[in-house]
């Protein structure tokens, strides 16, 4: 299918020259191996080799990894490798509304909108606005804006909320939002946070016990990526290891 104004493409220069974009008519990509005028790539297809000013690119159809490529990150975002398990372990499917908080950036948010599909919604707290605002925009690049509700307010207050099929946190206190995220979840639905210290974890799986959630597991996700040549294969000496911790359970019926 021929690329068109508006739709997402990932530019592929070198394993360090990757970038993320959405096509602008007038606009201009410019990287240190030249430019790429946006007009030049309307009528392509994905997989492509297209000319630049200097040298070449690929033209690829966009993963949700690339979101890492190019987006604004202002805060510290979640990692593919903890998104995706905490999207497979709360059970939802396309077309389910689930509630997050907080928005921060909009990795985990975008992340949730795209697995969804368009019949899902996110419903996402968050009391930063220039944050959600920065959200709003990585979202808008990549065409999904129509799939989440932004709310700038303190989820602790109250979620709005009901009969929802997961909730994420990813904030300072989560332990504080446990109650409401009982009150919000359909029976069986699942709570899934992500803290950076094993503190958070305590209080967080505690409380979670308190208000009669099962199946409750804390668990810490560690990716190892191999530098590949003959004769001399290896872990590679840098890579993201150890990044949060996820704890997750599942509503249950309080006991009589």
């Amino acid at each position: 299918m021929a690329l068109k104004e508006g739709d997402i493409v990932t530019i592929w220069i070198d394993s360090k020259r990757v970038f993320l974009l959405k096509i602008t008519k007038g606009k201009k990509l410019e990287t240190d191996k030249g430019y790429i005028l946006h007009d030049d790539l309307i009528g392509k297809e994905y997989g492509d080799l297209v000319k630049m000013s200097r040298g070449s690119a690929y033209l690829l159809k966009p993963f949700l990894e690339d979101i890492y490529l190019d987006l604004k990150r202002p805060s510290q975002v979640l990692y593919p490798k903890d998104v995706a398990y905490m999207i497979y372990s709360s059970g939802i499917k396309p077309g389910d509304k689930v509630v997050e908080a907080g928005t921060g950036s909009g990795f985990l948010t975008i992340s949730l909108a795209y697995f969804l599909g368009k019949e899902g919604k996110v419903v996402t707290y968050d009391i930063r606005k220039d944050m959600q605002e920065t959200a709003k925009y990585n979202a808008y690049i990549l065409n999904l804006t129509d799939r989440i509700e932004f709310k700038n307010k303190d989820i602790k207050n109250g979620i709005d909320e009901s009969d929802v099929d997961a909730v994420f946190l990813d904030m300072p206190c989560p332990w504080e939002v446990v109650s409401k995220a009982y009150e919000a979840l359909k029976p069986s639905g699942a709570l899934i946070v992500f803290v950076p210290t094993v503190n958070q974890v305590e209080k967080s799986y505690l409380e979670m016990e308190k208000y009669n959630f099962i199946e409750i597991h804390a668990e810490e996700l560690l990716l190892r990526e191999y530098k590949v040549k003959e004769g001399a294969t290896r872990p590679k000496n840098i890579g993201v290891v150890h990044t949060g911790f996820i704890i997750r359970g599942r509503k249950s019926i309080k006991p009589l």
